[in-house]
């Protein structure tokens, strides 16, 4: 198959059918795609560009480019049809990308992709993608009220955490350049996307009341965790449970296993199984939450974040 023939365009209604049936089985055992539930409201989004790859007049391949803000684009639903696998249509789909991104006017592309997909993680780097950040899932049973945990010789019953509100806003800034943030390149997870955390980008989070916090007995903030929006809980991965999830920890991190063990009790009060949180590769965090009560989930894989600065000889 030549490549010279390969063609990029936007996506089209009448691809629909096409799409949805190659994209089907993609995770294998006929799990399906989310392709299907945003197939629709992708064709329509006015930046970025929803792309089908066209090869002898047949869509072979999709992905889109997503407008994050602030110059930054994002990288996602990357499918190539099963009969055109292993021909070079993702790496060809990557460069075509990084092009409309930096045409647009984008300063940094990125994505996310499997710790075990080498193929994908391979892709990016020849294509100058590098590595910022892995998450790992962390899971935690909920815990009410009654319940209690040891503290060295004391026992202590869970407490709730606190919702933060806009008034928090100027105490949540100080973390946008904390050890952690600095460790994540300054980006931080957002269910399903990672993007630079700002003081807007807290501010909607406070606004969408997905912020909680501890704070120390001054009244100081001592630590602070964001929430996924509950319109995720239809996921796939919460098909047999009911999860209370979390994107993001951070602060003092006496205070982040004080909060994620009030996290725990947030989850039993708002009747969910139990608690699962994405957790980088930030060693203080990591240990954190394990003294929380957190344990690896051993059904999850890793998640790779990967970025590209683009610039004008791109």
């Amino acid at each position: 198959m030549a490549l010279d023939a390969l063609t990029f365009r936007p996506v089209r209604p009448e691809d629909k059918a096409r799409v949805i049936a190659f994209t089907y089985n993609t995770w294998g055992d006929d799990e399906d795609d989310y392709i299907k539930d945003v197939f629709d409201e992708w064709l329509i989004d006015p930046r970025g560009e929803f792309t089908a790859a066209v090869l002898e007049g047949q869509v072979v391949g999709i992905a889109k480019l997503t407008d994050m803000g602030d110059d930054e684009w994002w990288f996602e639903g990357l499918r190539i049809d099963p009969a055109y696998r292993r021909r070079g249509l993702a790496s060809e789909f990557n460069r075509y990308h990084v092009a409309l991104a930096q045409q647009l006017g984008g300063k940094v592309i990125r994505y996310m992709t499997g710790g075990s997909n080498v193929g994908s993680q391979t892709i990016g780097a020849r294509a100058g993608f590098r590595h910022i950040i892995t998450y790992t899932a962390h899971l935690a049973d909920a815990a009410h009220l009654t319940d209690t945990v040891q503290l060295g010789d004391a026992v202590r019953e869970f407490a709730p955490p606190t919702l933060l509100t806009s008034a928090d806003l100027a105490a949540l800034t100080r973390w946008i350049d904390s050890p952690l943030m600095r460790h994540l390149h300054g980006v931080y997870r957002n269910a399903w996307v990672a993007k630079t955390l700002t003081v807007a980008e807290l501010r909607c989070a406070l606004e969408a009341q997905l912020v909680y916090g501890v704070k120390d007995g001054q009244g100081n903030l001592a630590a602070w965790a964001l929430l996924r929006a509950e319109e995720y809980d239809d996921d796939s991965e919460d098909s047999r449970h009911r999860r209370l999830r979390v994107d993001h920890l951070d602060g003092e991190m006496g205070a982040v296993t004080e909060l994620a063990r009030q996290i725990r009790t947030l989850a039993a009060a708002r009747e969910r199984t139990d608690v699962s949180a994405g957790i980088c590769d930030y060693p203080p965090l990591v240990q954190a939450v394990v003294e929380a009560g957190y344990r690896v989930n051993p059904d999850k894989f890793g998640l790779w974040v990967l970025e590209l600065k683009l610039t004008s000889n791109s």
